[in-house]
């Protein structure tokens, strides 16, 4: 009995003692606060993050008034963006988040009491803009973005190898011992001009600073083993004006380094305790501790556990019996619960009120406690509530409600309502109602206080804006195509040598031609010979040399110019079967009269080449939600109805190319996605009835975000002999050549499908 009162007095000075360590740690940590506040009063409330096209990542900072501009620079090794914001005290409850981004691993935000340091992760050095907008700082980094300066008035600099003047040195370099028992590095420079990079190397970590000199007092090692942290030396070198930190670390480690004006730091701290890998004990949270008791009653240990864990106890007066209880290195609150299992009693934790009785009494205060609560609920009075459901269908919110189908209304009915009651293993009381009016998408709950604030609660974690995913889908065809062409072309076009009564060409617009170039012939002698005399007239008039006077009047005469009547082509040709191509090689002979014009043309073409058709469909649609786009034709063809009995009808016959997809987001950020891709083409030659050539690809994918599958690889072969000739003349032998083109082509198409899916990030505030 005196070695309990011993150890409840030992139990009482601790507790005492740690009471009073507490208001002086409070009362530090106010002086602290106080003085912070009036050096930095601006506030960052909140980061968030938005993923955007292109594989670039914007950033917004909210502050509680405008902020400052931002000084930035950047670092090439480590890639590193690091934004400075004077005056700015950081709100945000953590220091690290994790970006899911192809640009950007991570942003650190640290607040040294004067300032507030913005420090983006990058895998490799990319563009970055700053925009300031009021109480809003945003950041957009990524392929988009601007120059590498950044985009806000301010210093800005990027570092790549620092340039620093030759006097920078190490002034100092100190050790501490951290609260969460971790080694501290302090090195202290000559200017904050001075930029250290870091970098890890297994058990190591490396803080370099160009152009950076060493005194000879800190040119050495430093054994920092004592301060029983992770860090055992820290070896300052200097040589080749660069100034390296060596510090060398034992076991596993996680480390952040920053920098605050002319003071860098490197913390050093193991990494978290994980049990989560052990299921005995995963569900416990407690400190890990030491117990032991021996041959000491239960209601005893319970008063020196909620002394020493600072918690309030109510213990019943069927507590009792004595325990011995030896536990090493297990959560106090596990510790808890295995001495109230052995003394066969239950607790039950209200607010911070742990009350402890037999199990068996527990039970039955609870069921007594439920069966209270049944009949208040019997007799509470009814409320009614109108509940706005804003992304949902109200009539499926409304299944949840009740737990029955039958309250679903028929979709599609304007202005229609639906009814339904509880009890039915929903949300709502027995005596609870909920109607649905489908015109305003707003379910009306009449049901007890208690109950409205469970469909308060359900509405709030369901009634949200379901994740959109952006699907594009690039159909490509790559051919190798072959092709050659033969064909002739006959032309002629004149009038008669006496006159302009008899005209001839290979069509009325070459007759045409040549009689609209006489008449224009005609009228330009006209014209010229009115400037003739009127240059004579202007002559006279002037008094101009007689030996002058004829050359003037030449001159004006050569000045109007006389249409020469030439002979268009191919619109004075007779027989047109020749190559269309204008690369074709042609052969021509001709002959040329006073008023007309015979030709003859051949010509041929073989041509071989590689070539892509590429579709590119896109379609955004939400999370398990079937989307499709299509896009093409539909051909008519008369097709005979009623058997024998004659008349026909017109049909239709679709080609199209269609993207059907159901995509599914998993919860580790994946995209899982039902494909149905189809790509028709009319058939050349098709006849009456149209032919179509079909491509299609059906499957189910499993892509990372942003990442491009490819699907397909059908093959197909086509060969095609088209001839064209003249009616007639083409059919005689041997001469019918003379009037005919012959086409052969073949051609080998491969069908390849990318797709490539994207979730569509909103900006998540943390």
């Amino acid at each position: 009995m005196n070695t309990y009162k011993g150890l409840m007095s030992c139990q009482m000075a601790r507790s005492q003692l740690r009471k009073a360590l507490s208001c002086l740690l409070v009362l530090v940590a106010s002086l602290i606060t106080g003085i912070a506040s009036a050096q930095q009063s601006i506030t960052l409330d909140s980061i968030g993050f938005a993923n955007l096209p292109g594989d670039s990542i914007e950033i917004q900072l909210s502050f509680d008034t405008p902020p400052p501009e931002p000084t930035s620079f950047v670092l090439d090794n480590p890639a590193r963006i690091s934004l400075d914001l004077l005056g700015v005290a950081s709100g945000l409850s953590q220091q690290r988040f994790n970006i899911d981004s192809n640009n950007a691993q991570s942003v650190m935000v640290l607040d040294d009491g004067s300032r507030t340091r913005l420090v983006v992760n990058l895998d490799s050095l990319v563009n970055y803009e700053t925009q300031l907008a009021g109480n809003l700082l945003t950041i957009q980094v990524g392929n988009d973005s601007g120059s590498v300066q950044g985009g806000v008035a301010g210093p800005t600099e990027v570092i790549s190898g620092i340039q620093a003047p030759s006097d920078n040195e190490i002034t100092d370099v100190t050790f501490r011992r951290g609260d969460a028992d971790e080694g501290q590095i302090v090195i202290d420079l000559s200017s904050d001009e001075v930029i250290g990079s870091v970098e890890q190397v297994g058990a190591r970590v490396y803080v370099e600073f160009q152009n950076t000199t060493v005194p000879n007092d800190l040119n050495r090692r430093f054994d920092v083993s004592d301060f029983a942290t992770q860090v055992s030396t820290v070896d300052v070198l200097g040589q080749s004006g660069r100034a390296t930190v060596v510090i060398d670390i034992d076991g596993t480690y996680e480390y952040v380094a920053y920098q605050s004006g002319a003071q860098y730091t490197v913390s050093v701290r193991p990494p978290p305790i994980d049990i989560t890998g052990d299921e005995d004990i995963a569900q416990y949270t407690g400190e890990i501790v030491g117990v032991s008791f021996q041959d000491i009653p239960i209601r005893s240990v319970l008063q020196i556990m909620a002394d020493y864990y600072d918690f309030s106890l109510v213990a019943g007066d069927a507590v009792s019996g004595n325990i011995t209880l030896v536990l090493d290195n297990v959560p106090w609150d596990q510790a808890l619960e295995l001495i109230l299992r052995t003394g066969n009693l239950g607790s039950r934790l209200e607010g911070n009120v742990l009350y402890v009785a037999p199990a068996d009494e527990i039970a039955a205060q609870e069921q007594l406690e439920i069966e209270a609560a049944q009949q208040a609920q019997a007799l509470a009075p009814l409320f009614t509530e109108f509940v706005q459901v804003n992304y949902a269908n109200a009539n499926d919110i409304l299944l949840l409600l009740t737990g029955d189908a039958a309250g679903a209304a028929p979709a599609g009915v304007p202005g229609d309502t639906s009814t339904a009651t509880g009890g039915g293993g929903g949300i709502l009381s027995p005596r609870g109602t909920a109607t649905v009016d489908e015109r305003t998408n707003i379910i009306i709950v009449r049901d007890i206080e208690e109950k409205l604030e469970e469909v308060r609660a359900m509405l709030a974690r369901l009634d949200v804006a379901v994740r959109q995913v952006l699907i594009e889908a690039r159909i490509v065809n790559v051919s190798t195509d072959f092709s050659r062409d033969l064909g002739i072309r006959w032309g002629g076009a004149g009038s008669a040598p006496t006159g302009d009564s008899f005209r001839y060409g290979g069509s009325q617009e070459a007759t045409v031609n040549v009689a609209n170039s006489q008449v224009l012939q005609e009228i330009a002698r006209q014209n010229a010979a009115i400037a003739g005399d009127q240059a004579r007239l202007q002559a006279l008039q002037q008094g101009t040399d007689p030996s002058l006077v004829e050359a003037l009047v030449q001159q004006a005469i050569n000045a109007v110019p006389i249409p020469a009547g030439d002979i268009l082509f191919p619109q004075s040709l007779a027989v047109d079967l020749g190559v269309q191509s204008t690369e074709a090689t042609s052969f021509a002979v001709g002959f040329t009269g006073n008023s007309g014009l015979i030709e003859l043309e051949l010509s041929a073409l073989e041509s071989t080449g590689n070539g892509e058709v590429i579709a590119r469909p896109k379609v955004t649609t939400q999370d398990k939600v079937t989307a499709e786009i299509r896009s093409g034709v539909r051909i008519p063809y008369q097709s005979q109805a009623g058997g024998t009995a004659g008349g026909s009808i017109t049909e239709f016959e679709d080609a199209v190319l269609a993207l059907q997809v159901t995509p599914q987001i998993t919860p580790d950020g994946r995209i899982n996605m039902e494909l149905a891709i189809q790509q028709d083409s009319v058939a050349a030659g098709s006849g009456a009835v149209p032919a179509i050539n079909t491509n299609e690809v059906t499957t189910s994918a499993l892509v990372n975000n942003g990442e491009t599958i490819v699907l397909g690889g059908v093959f197909r072969e086509e060969s095609t002999t088209t001839e064209t000739k003249t009616p007639v003349l083409g059919d005689i032998p041997y001469l019918g050549r003379m009037f005919k083109r012959t086409e052969r082509s073949s051609r080998r198409t491969e069908l390849l499908i990318f797709i490539t899916p994207k979730i569509i990030a909103d900006i998540a505030i943390r």
